[in-house]
């Protein structure tokens, strides 16, 4: 068992388990990547430790400084977990649409919650990215921006790839993810790919994000979806399309359903974002040809911080009436 200075340096080596009866129809080996089971329960702590690691170096984060961010919930988290251990002061910008159980979990780390309206607009002024900026200035502050940090994909292209490598054996042949900021689908996939080259990197996208829609050169139209974390109403600086093979779009149903699935067929108990993830990896699995190919979901968080959406009844029947999902 391993035994480590700090909870940060557990950060990674996250398991791969198969889903043998949640891809029971399918052709090929489906498999996910636990990554709720972070220290924080994200992998966005993974960004986290290296943004703020990065930062230290190049003297951009001062001892007892303070660090801002716009954040669904997860990334903030992840600092918070890092900037308790290393004394910073934190401000974490969320939207409305973030779920009760993540901004608890943010304030009793610690951290300063300030929420913001939902469906605003980027350059908004209510825009949670723009009252981060503001708080920035305000505070004296450094704004970690992981939207448009490359300190975010690089961790994944130099850690999460080389790891999902290590464990496949360098047997993976598709990987999935979905795009809040880009940066595991950018960084894994690149360095998946210089590995083999065959490898393809498939994005896992909510229906009413403009993410998926992009890539296919398609007009597109922001809309409203329930899944927190992944897509979005802008390209994120850390979304690198040449990295992609191929999108797929989700409904908050298939999602939510994907989710509920996972739990009761497999035990594993995720957040909305990685039913998206698992339910684009499976549909991708029914249209790829032959058999046999190893398709790897990263699932970037566990279902805990959900407790008041998608696993609460009252919250469904008010965003699914009449559905009967679970």
């Amino acid at each position: 068992m391993a035994v480590f200075e700090s909870v940060i340096d557990a950060i990674g080596n996250t398991p791969i388990v198969r889903l043998k009866r949640f891809a029971a129809p399918l052709k090929h080996n489906l498999w996910a990547k636990l990554e709720f089971l972070n220290p924080g329960g994200s992998v966005k702590d993974r960004i986290a430790k290296n943004m703020i690691e990065q930062a230290e170096r190049e003297g951009k984060l001062k001892p007892g400084g303070w660090i801002v961010e716009a954040t669904a919930g997860n990334t903030g988290i992840g600092l918070a977990m890092v900037a308790a251990l290393k004394g910073y002061k934190l401000i974490c910008i969320v939207s409305q649409k973030v779920s009760k159980d993540k901004v608890r979990l943010l304030e009793r780390l610690g951290a300063e919650v300030v929420i913001s309206p939902a469906g605003k607009k980027p350059g908004d002024p209510d825009h949670f990215i723009s009252i981060a900026k503001r708080l920035t200035e305000e505070r004296g502050a450094w704004f970690v921006d992981q939207f448009y940090n490359p300190d975010n994909a690089q961790v994944h292209y130099e850690v999460t790839g080389p790891e999902i490598w290590k464990q496949t054996d360098g047997k993976v042949d598709v990987i999935v993810a979905g795009a809040g900021t880009g940066g595991t689908l950018s960084g894994a996939g690149k360095y998946l790919k210089e590995k083999k080259p065959s490898v393809q990197a498939i994005l896992a996208d909510p229906v009413g994000s403009i993410l998926a829609d992009l890539y296919d050169g398609q007009t597109t139209t922001v809309g409203q979806y329930v899944i927190e974390g992944i897509g979005q109403d802008f390209i994120p600086g850390n979304f690198h399309s040449n990295v992609i093979d191929a999108a797929f779009r989700i409904i908050d149903e298939e999602s939510v359903q994907a989710a509920y699935d996972l739990m009761k067929l497999e035990g594993v108990f995720a957040g909305s974002s990685s039913g998206c993830i698992a339910a684009a990896a499976a549909a991708y699995c029914k249209q790829l040809g032959g058999k046999g190919k190893n398709v790897l979901a990263i699932l970037p968080d566990g279902g805990r911080g959900y407790m008041s959406t998608i696993y609460d009844d009252t919250w469904m029947s008010e965003k699914f009436p009449g559905k009967n999902l679970g």
